[in-house]
This record gives C-alpha cells, structure tokens and sequence, in this order.
C-alpha cells in the first residue's frame, strides 16, 4: 500500500470561507476528537482535505464545491490528511 499524502493543520493558517482560519479552527477540532478516540478505541483516524471541506459545509450549509474551490486556491490537495503540525515532517 502507497504512502499517503499528509498537511500539517497550519497549513490551513489564512485560508477563510466565512471567517479567517476558519477551516483550521474545525480541523484543530476533528483533530483532538480524533485523539481522543484514538485514546479510547486504540484505532487512528484522520480527517483529508476533502472531507474538512465536507463537514464545514455540513455545519454552516455552504456548498462544499464552493469550499473545496477556496482549497484548491491555496494550493491544497484534496486527498491528503490533515495532521498534528509535530506529526509532518
């Protein structure tokens, strides 16, 4: 199996669709749901791109084509997964 591609959550710094890191600020969340059910299930799990996008517009009812163009524009692939900034070489 391939190597993932992977983005450290800073890299979502001055990306905005309603507000200013608006995007980092949700994936800073998912992170530490993520950890904690890491930590209660012993199973790892990530959130990509896409799927950021994906929740934030299931949370504010945005288009999530509209998100993932704001993405896109900042140079984002979508396919990769959004990880801790001390877990991104």
């Amino acid at each position: 199996m391939g190597t993932r591609e992977s983005i450290s959550v800073n890299s979502l710094h001055g990306v905005a669709v309603r507000y200013p890191d608006d995007l980092y600020d949700l994936a800073c969340l998912l992170l530490k749901v993520h950890d904690a059910e890491e930590l209660r299930h012993g199973h790892r799990t990530r959130t990509t791109v896409h799927g950021l996008a994906t929740r934030y517009s299931m949370l504010t009812g945005i288009d999530r084509d509209a998100i993932l163009v704001i993405l896109e524009s900042h140079g984002l692939p979508l396919s990769a997964t959004v990880e801790r900034a001390d877990e991104v070489p």
